[in-house]
């Protein structure tokens, strides 16, 4: 099948006959091919300029690191990502899940194969694949976020704003240059006058502390 929003598949999990049977599975349903890599993995990767990723993580292959690790391939990659969870229990928190940069569709422990199937091409359709409770439960933290963002917004100018929005989705200091319309030594100076603002020591720690206060999650 054609798909257009993404243009790399990349399956996060172990190094095991399982999973390397489930990537089969998936390429043979999706009609794409698939990189399997582990979460460890992830930086030895080899991927083309400006890759749009969708992602598909094994919830019982990560841990308490794997977030940070997976950030960090965002940004040394210069690329925007999707995230799709399987093998998540049933009882997977919203908080959890909102914690990914843009987690589009999650599926549990019990699901059937033709399940994950069907949900896998909604989400290359660009269609979110979340039950109906933790969408509930997703909408119900954004609504509460608003005095959140008021807050931890009230220091940043308004191009400080509009960086920090396109940082959060793994832009570049080129992309966001390209973006804005600006200099890629204008892009240099904002961010160090932010980092000072929010008092972090380099991209990867500002761009925790964007994700953390919902940048993600506002208009550009």
């Amino acid at each position: 099948m054609a798909c257009d929003k993404y243009n790399n598949l990349i399956f996060i999990c172990d190094s095991s006959l399982q999973s390397s049977l489930f990537r089969d599975f998936l390429e043979k349903s999706l009609d794409i091919p698939i990189q399997m890599t582990t979460i460890e993995g992830l930086s030895g990767l080899t991927l083309p300029e400006k890759s749009s990723v969708l992602v598909i993580i094994d919830n019982t292959h990560i841990n308490e690191d794997s977030l940070d690790l997976y950030i960090k391939f965002l940004i040394e990659k210069s690329m925007s990502g999707s995230e799709v969870l399987i093998n998540s229990p049933n009882n997977v928190a919203a908080n959890l899940i909102a914690k990914w940069p843009n987690m589009v569709g999650v599926f549990f422990a019990g699901d059937e194969m033709s399940v994950v199937a069907k949900g896998m091409k909604k989400v290359l359709e660009g269609e979110l694949w979340l039950s109906r409770k933790l969408t509930n439960e997703l909408i119900t933290s954004y609504r509460n976020k608003d005095a959140i963002v008021a807050k931890s917004t009230a220091n940043l100018t308004t191009r400080e704003k509009e960086i920090m929005q396109l940082l959060v989705l793994g832009a570049s200091n080129i992309q966001i240059a390209e973006t804005l319309f600006v200099s890629e030594n204008t892009v240099k100076t904002h961010l160090y006058n932010v980092f000072k603002k929010i008092n972090v020591k380099n991209r990867m720690q500002a761009f925790m502390w964007a994700k953390n206060n919902h940048y993600n999650d506002l208009p550009l």
